[in-house]
């Protein structure tokens, strides 16, 4: 099978995958009835706690319009079930939500882009090191792959960061841990890692975004 893309080049492959997108399935399940508001798309209206229009009603998942990931999915459902039995929760924040491309080798990210630095939208530092430097990595024979971190200018608060490499849907983690918590750079440089481990870099990288008092 050949495949020929927008720019003319071809791509040749056994299969392909197309990817459509989805639509909710909410038609006639007795929502209206029940004082439920949908979108026009047939999404299910949500706030922050899941909340629906309706008293008493949460919703969670594809259904609700929010990011289609299994991991959003399960905090709605944490954070409705939280906020139903009177526990203090804080509202779903969508902007340090982490990601997985599940290609080799896996592209996960966290929070603001090197893009957001670069249109301005956020103002940011960025330090990305190659996993070639990395001991484990080299004990693997892993040549490919980086690890990225975004600090705020002028504070050193994590924002975001990128994983490219064997394990990124694992190294996201403590990065992505950084992100929801507002750690500084020199919390993560600050906390130990094993030697040697891919997660030796992230610590590194956040070394090299040290902001000098």
């Amino acid at each position: 099978m050949i495949v020929t893309l927008g720019d003319g080049s071809t791509v040749t492959g056994s299969h392909c995958l197309v990817c459509v997108g989805s639509i909710p399935n909410t038609t006639d399940i007795g929502l209206e009835a029940a004082g439920v508001e949908v979108t026009r798309s047939g999404h299910i209206k949500v706030d922050g706690v899941s909340r629906t229009s309706a008293p008493n009603v949460y919703a969670a998942g594809d259904c609700t319009g929010v990011f289609a990931l299994a991991s959003v999915a399960a905090m709605q459902g944490r954070i409705a079930v939280a906020h139903l039995g009177g526990d203090g929760v804080s509202p779903l924040k969508l902007n340090k939500v982490s990601s997985n491309i599940f290609t080799s080798p896996e592209i996960a990210s966290v929070g603001v882009s090197e893009a957001d630095i670069a249109s301005g939208r956020c103002q940011g530092d960025v330090v990305k090191l190659s996993l070639k430097t990395n001991a484990r990595a080299k004990m693997r024979n892993v040549d490919d792959g980086f690890i990225k971190i975004i600090a705020r200018k002028g504070t050193g608060t994590v924002i975001g960061g990128v994983v490219v490499g064997t394990g990124a849907c694992e190294l996201i983690f403590p990065i992505a841990l950084a992100v929801a918590q507002n750690l500084h750079v020199d919390d993560v440089a600050n906390t130990f890692t094993v030697y040697p481990s891919l997660s030796g870099s992230i610590s590194e990288a956040a070394r090299r975004l040290h902001v000098h008092m």
